[in-house]
């Protein structure tokens, strides 16, 4: 007896030692004067960037607003978007704020919400699985301050932030050892891109041996969705060939993703697409069964596992544009947060999401190339935790230090040098930096790659 109650009293002590912030009111005032604090610098970056208006939102999303603005639900009947129904709702619903400023800033705004609902949802997840508020409030800055997700919604006007959304709060529910599917068929009816989480939804389905039947709701709620402008008059053939009529906008491997199909330039479009699909099946059909088949549990691994998922299916995808690696930039953040080892992953991707964001923005395409080369390093690595687990970290102030500089002097170059520079030799060096950099900040941030059937036995 005596013993249990020395090992009961040992452990109460440990968690106490690992997790003081149950205990020090004073931690959850600094975490939610800290959540206050970026919030309201979110909003102000969000304020200064609501004029920034690329081609696409000037050709595309602004008359899509000015239509739902002027038809009202009258307008419905008509395919005034290219997008899902859904988002004709969002925008019939920002035209009733027509009188709160522009149109542009007003398509901002339906973002705007959902980026907040995305760090809404990342601090639920590390709260949930750490209880530590000074964590899940520096998850919600982070994604809130995210520099793609600033590029995404308060530059461009995008709507990624919408299928996370949905994306992150089905990974939550499996978190949680509740039924995400439903979520994940809202995700996959805001935009086809909601898919890249299919392989870790059937891996989840498999291992929770949840009914196939629960897969009728991914087209079950596209169809509830759509009634609204199927009632209004809409044509059948309009709503639901949105994402086959997608798919043939444009005829390129890949529009600044950098993936693996910007180190394979010059394959031909046709091959590539099929070699590009096949793949991608062959590997989200693996990485399910493999989480159908682990033995490892916990909210670290399926979330782990969601960022493979979310990260493998657009980097092996043709046709892909830089943007789509958005759910896995926001929720490599929370993975970075529940487990400090993962930070790497996390700043890399950001920094390798700014490199493709400005071959649009700023026509500064040479660095989507040291972007593909450190994403390949981010999947190597990220299959490699998720097949063999992990033992051991420690931060690689070296690595980190390299990292940083290589970086700042690549972006340096393409920013003084500006659009249309020819490949040269400094470029090829600072490219070469960076990936290298990004190389041994992963490396050292693995000290020890035994799988749980080397670990020592108690």
């Amino acid at each position: 007896m005596t013993k249990v109650i020395v090992g009961s009293n040992a452990i109460r002590g440990r968690d106490h030692d690992v997790n003081p912030d149950r205990t020090l009111p004073k931690n959850w005032r600094l975490a939610i004067a800290i959540a206050i604090g970026c919030g309201l610098l979110g909003l102000a970056l969000r304020y200064v960037a609501r004029k920034h208006a690329t081609d696409d939102a000037i050709q595309h999303l602004i008359p899509w607003y000015v239509f739902a603005r002027d038809h009202g639900v009258a307008g419905l009947a008509e395919a005034f978007t290219n997008y899902t129904p859904l988002y004709s709702y969002l925008l019939l619903i920002a035209a009733r704020f027509d009188w709160l400023g522009d149109p542009l800033s007003l398509v901002k705004a339906i973002s705007v919400v959902f980026e907040l609902g995305c760090a809404i949802a990342v601090a639920q997840i590390v709260w949930r699985a750490t209880r530590l508020p000074l964590r899940a409030s520096l998850a919600f800055c982070a994604v809130w301050l995210a520099p793609t997700v600033i590029f995404n919604g308060a530059m461009w006007a995008e709507s990624d932030s919408i299928w996370t959304f949905f994306t992150l709060v089905s990974v939550a529910l499996f978190m949680r050892d509740r039924n995400g599917i439903a979520s994940f068929a809202m995700a996959f009816s805001v935009k086809a891109q909601g898919v890249f989480l299919g392989p870790f939804v059937l891996g989840m389905i498999l291992r929770r041996r949840i009914h196939p039947a629960w897969l009728a709701t991914v087209p079950g709620i596209y169809v509830a969705l759509a009634i609204p402008v199927l009632v209004a008059g809409r044509s059948w053939a309009s709503v639901f060939a949105v994402y086959l009529d997608q798919a043939h906008t444009f005829n390129r491997l890949t529009m600044n993703a950098a993936n693996i199909w910007v180190l394979a330039g010059g394959m031909p479009y046709a091959v590539g697409v099929a070699v590009g699909m096949v793949l991608a099946a062959a590997s989200g059909l693996v990485l399910s069964i493999f989480i159908a088949r682990s033995r490892r549990m916990g909210p670290e691994f399926i979330l782990l596992a969601a960022c493979v998922s979310l990260m493998l299916m657009p980097y092996l995808l043709p046709k892909m544009h830089e943007r789509y690696f958005y759910a896995f930039e926001v929720a490599s953040i929370a993975l970075a947060c529940l487990n400090p080892r993962y930070a790497p992953f996390a700043v890399i991707a950001q920094v390798n999401g700014v490199l493709s964001y400005l071959a649009f923005e700023s026509e500064i395409v040479l660095g989507v190339l040291p972007a593909a080369l450190c994403n390949t390093i981010l999947v190597y690595y990220l299959v490699l935790d998720l097949w063999r687990g992990e033992r051991g970290f420690r931060f690689p102030s070296l690595a980190w230090l390299g990292f940083i500089v290589s970086t700042a002097g690549l972006f340096a170059y393409l920013v003084f040098e500006g659009p249309g520079l020819n490949i040269s030799p400094v470029y090829l060096l600072t490219t070469g930096l960076v990936t290298a950099a990004a190389l041994l900040l992963l490396k050292e941030s693995r000290c020890d790659l035994a799988g749980p059937d080397q670990l020592p036995q108690s």
